[in-house]
């Protein structure tokens, strides 16, 4: 059921038209500088060719693939109207693309009237292995770009303060009814149990708990512009009320004012609230 769930999720990286730019670029000239410097499955041999003839050649299977790909995800998205892309329709998707290059090939450096389907097989596999590691080597960059960018975002809208008479932190049901506000200042942890949330917080300098009907995803969004970050699949914190982080190993835990029990962050999130420490 969890494999469903993945492949039902949303592929971000290649929304914005920069990031696909991004990608382009970088396997245009990793491809190149690849296949000149390293001359994978001697491809150099493949034609009666050397010098700068050989060079625009072996540049030309980069260029190819950039092409496609240039292609692919501009005028070809438009006219199938794809704006967004769910994981499992971002990988039928790739495989369109690879598929499109493969046949690309067949018809600039094969012979299509040939035996077309064994071509076929040998330029997808050849078509594969050339475009993984510059693919995934854009992907990484743009992941990691995105997640600089969403971690100075949140950095920004947290770090400034909160206007007078606003210092009450609202916290909604799943139906976005108002069931309680507390003092940003006194709230400590979130932590999930099941369909409900436990908000934790301080009154007097004694912690008390509400229950709250809502899942810690539905609140992270809620609470994107306070102090109140996701650290753990089942808990989010104050950024303001962490007295000490603690690291075991690769594990952090974050002790919270007044909170005997620690608060585990996983990695998933440990960069970015490390990044949003002050």
């Amino acid at each position: 059921m969890s494999y469903f769930n993945f492949l039902n999720k949303k592929f971000t990286l290649l929304d914005k038209k920069s990031d696909r730019y991004i990608l382009i670029g970088i396997v245009l000239i990793f491809s190149i500088l690849f296949i000149n410097l390293f001359v994978p499955w001697n491809i150099s041999r493949w034609y009666s060719d050397s010098g700068f003839i050989q060079f625009l050649r072996l540049s030309s299977y980069g260029i190819v693939v950039a092409l496609i790909f240039l292609f692919t995800q501009f005028p070809l998205r438009k006219i199938f109207r794809i704006q967004y892309f769910k994981i499992k329709n971002y990988l039928l998707w790739l495989l369109l693309e690879i598929i499109l290059i493969s046949l690309v090939y067949i018809f600039i450096y094969g012979n299509p009237i040939g035996n077309f389907f064994n071509d076929l097989i040998y330029s997808l596999k050849y078509t594969l292995l050339g475009i993984c590691l510059p693919y995934s080597f854009a992907i990484l960059i743009i992941y990691y770009k995105n997640q600089r960018t969403e971690i100075q975002n949140l950095k920004n809208k947290i770090s400034k303060p909160l206007p007078k008479g606003k210092h009450l932190i609202s916290f909604n049901d799943d139906g976005g009814k108002i069931k309680f506000s507390i003092q940003l200042m006194d709230v400590l942890v979130l932590e999930s149990a099941d369909n409900y949330v436990m908000v934790f917080y301080l009154s007097e300098e004694n912690i008390k708990r509400k229950l709250l009907r809502n899942t810690l995803k539905n609140l992270e969004n809620n609470l994107a512009e306070s102090h109140i970050v996701r650290c753990h699949r089942s808990f989010m914190v104050n950024l303001q009320n962490i007295e000490l982080v603690k690291k075991e190993g690769k594990k952090l835990q974050l002790k919270i004012k007044k909170m005997k029990k620690n608060i585990p962050v996983s990695q998933k999130y440990s960069p970015r609230v490390l990044e949003l420490l002050p």
